[in-house]
């Protein structure tokens, strides 16, 4: 799935003639609103409700209702973009865990989500789904590796995968005790690379076992 526009400024919607007073309510609302959990891709009447409710209160013009409506809407679309993000997941694959990976500098604009599954009590193993977009395609031989790191170094490997345009959703299994490690990581293998090449770190994040 491509990624939703998140929506524009506040400032860029209500436009520069709004009184401060105003602004300032509008401001709790976007904030209450980025607050909630995703709703559905049409806006609940509730929201309505409460947009109607400030309008009566302020004595918004017709314009500055309308333009509170259109925040509404674009953060319902946002939230709506982000339960795709969070929902993606295999059938019959209920995650415990879902942990955002950050960008480092050497992959701008990438992201990925790792969803932990509940440990098998038989074999120790933990299931875990990586749904990544944002990074490169390699040329051919080369691929994404994701890692378990301790103290700034790699030490222990979860599995390898290359990516397609768009969203790329992997699935892999770890054997590891996650809480004898400190972060999870993203590197690239090129072609050609040797065990001492540098391999940066493309994504990270702290682990939570």
């Amino acid at each position: 799935m491509s990624g939703r526009r998140p929506p524009r400024d506040l400032r860029e919607l209500v436009g520069d003639d709004v009184p401060a007073e105003e602004l300032a309510r509008l401001r709790h609302a976007d904030a209450a609103l980025r607050s909630v959990p995703p709703p559905p891709l049409t806006i609940p009447e509730s929201l309505t409700r409460r947009v109607e409710s400030l309008t009566a209160t302020s004595l918004w013009t017709r314009r500055r209702a309308g333009a509170a409506l259109a925040l509404a809407a674009a953060l319902s679309a946002m939230f709506f973009g982000i339960g795709h993000w969070t929902g993606r997941e295999s059938p019959g694959f209920e995650p415990r865990l879902s942990v955002p990976m950050r960008a480092t500098s050497h992959a701008p604009g990438a992201s990925a989500l790792i969803k932990l599954g509940r440990e098998n009590a038989d074999s120790g193993n933990y299931k875990l789904e990586l749904v990544v977009r944002g990074l490169r395609k390699l040329p051919a031989g080369g691929y994404y590796v994701l890692w378990l790191s301790k103290g700034g170094r790699y030490a222990g490997t979860c599995g390898t995968f290359r990516v397609g345009s768009g969203t790329t959703s992997v699935d892999m299994n770890v054997s590891y005790r996650l809480s004898d490690y400190d972060t999870w990581v993203v590197t690239a293998q090129l072609p050609g690379q040797g065990p001492s090449s540098p391999h940066p770190w493309l994504l990270e994040a702290s682990i939570r076992a």
